[in-house]
């Protein structure tokens, strides 16, 4: 009996302290669950000069944290990045151009004292992180679609005969031909950033996204002076779906937090 009431006895405080115990590491979370947000787009349609476009958009998530001295808060930013891209080129008679269309997401996580709090900014490491990033190019050298030909000069001894020989040039009628490529693609990527060594204080943990949109077009100048004709469209979208930022306090192992090379 007695050794039953000693049993009993621990049980109940060990039921005691895990109900009065803080957890191991101290956690906060934000998310969001629009889509699409921080759009970027940009179109150029039919140029038949040289162009250029690019569209930035930017925005923000945040959680707040209590951080004790010297302590690391171990950040994770997961994100879907999607990336339209669609190029086409339309010429004839040798026209020459490329069309290229690109788009990206990039993020940087930093810590940034609560107001009226202790503590000093600090930029997460390694800093600025590509999520994701696409580039598609188009190039094309167009000849057109020969739509009839009519053998019409070049013999006689005027030389308004037919010769039986067709120049492409001058004795067939010829259109356009195009050629096109478009890509579209929502993937989930992520990342860990850590800030090592932190001073005591409260803090909002800010994850800065970042989209962009490219869009641009090369017409081979030369190719147009010798007869050929050409215009190219690019078109360009970059967003963000769905996103998850966590945020941990932990205590990292001496000199566990380091920056080093990868070897080869």
């Amino acid at each position: 009996m007695k050794r039953l009431k000693w049993v009993l006895l621990i049980a109940g405080m060990l039921v005691f302290d895990f109900a009065n115990a803080g957890p191991a590491a101290k956690f906060a979370a934000t998310y969001t669950d629009e889509r699409p947000s921080l759009v970027s787009v940009v179109v150029i349609d039919g140029a038949t000069q040289d162009s250029l476009v690019f569209d930035l958009s930017t925005g923000y998530t945040l959680a707040t944290l209590k951080v004790p001295q010297d302590k690391e808060l171990l950040i994770g930013v997961s994100s879907e990045v999607g990336i339209v891209t669609d190029t086409s080129i339309k010429g004839r008679n040798g026209g020459d151009a490329k069309a290229i269309a690109g788009g990206g997401a990039a993020v940087v996580v930093f810590a940034v004292p609560v107001d009226g709090a202790n503590g000093t900014a600090a930029i997460a490491a390694p800093g600025p992180v590509m999520l994701s990033a696409r580039v598609q190019e188009l190039s094309a050298t167009l000849g057109g679609v020969i739509e009839s030909c009519e053998d019409t000069l070049g013999g006689g001894e005027l030389g308004d005969e037919p010769d039986g020989v067709i120049d492409v040039a001058t004795e067939c009628v010829v259109t356009d031909e195009e050629i096109g490529l478009a890509l579209s693609t929502l993937a989930s990527h992520h990342f860990n950033f850590v800030l090592p060594n932190m001073d005591q204080g409260e803090y909002n943990l800010v994850a800065f996204f970042v989209t962009g949109a490219l869009a641009k077009v090369d017409i081979n100048e030369l190719s147009v002076s010798e007869g050929g004709t050409v215009e190219a469209s690019a078109y360009a979208k970059a967003f963000l779906g769905k996103t998850m930022v966590t945020a941990q306090q932990v205590r990292a192992t001496k000199g566990g937090v380091i920056d080093a090379d990868i070897v080869e």
